[in-house]
């Protein structure tokens, strides 16, 4: 990039010394705005190399993400989370509901995560401190039978705490 940039000055300050250039001022025109085109977008380029969102780097960090277990172990007929001290065992065919939520935590900014209603217990895991919740809803998507995406989002109450049902096993009623 830097030697583009030199290059490109080179370029501007000969047509500088020897305008017009091939006796025409349109010619001259043309490689002047191609010149700050390629110095724009060098520049642009050495203070911005670090863009985090490319293709690869997003699919490194969501196969990570995948393969953290953070606090809960997988087993075929369920998995075990770890909260404070205990460690509790909750079978696929206990989940009663499954709900994402949004809630406002300060202007601008929402605390969002899962909300999982068993037979026995309701547990609230923020997307944000619970380690391994992205390999929970993946299991979750392959194990319950009917995992819906496309809910439409309601608004719960006043305070602006926001859920999406994502699966209702049929028998249960909320």
């Amino acid at each position: 990039m830097k030697k583009i940039i030199l290059i490109s000055i080179t370029i501007l300050v000969i047509i500088f010394f020897n305008y017009p250039v091939f006796d025409s001022t349109e010619i001259s025109y043309l490689i002047i705005f191609l010149c700050f085109i390629a110095i724009v977008f060098s520049i642009a380029k050495i203070y911005f190399q670090n863009d985090t969102d490319n293709y690869e780097s997003v699919e490194k960090e969501m196969d990570h993400l995948l393969e953290d277990d953070g606090i809960f172990q997988f087993a075929d007929n369920g998995f075990y989370i770890k909260q404070k001290n205990s460690t509790e065992f909750v079978k696929w065919e206990e989940i009663a509901s499954v709900y994402s939520y949004s809630i406002p935590v300060l202007d601008h900014t929402r605390q969002t995560g899962l909300e999982i209603i068993t037979d026995k217990k309701n547990y609230e895991l923020d997307s944000n401190l619970t380690p391994g919740i992205e390999k929970l809803t993946d299991k979750l998507y392959h194990h319950l039978p009917t995992w819906e995406l496309n809910n439409q989002t309601i608004k719960v109450n006043n305070f602006g705490l926001k859920k999406t049902k994502l699966y209702v096993r049929e028998d249960y009623s909320s």
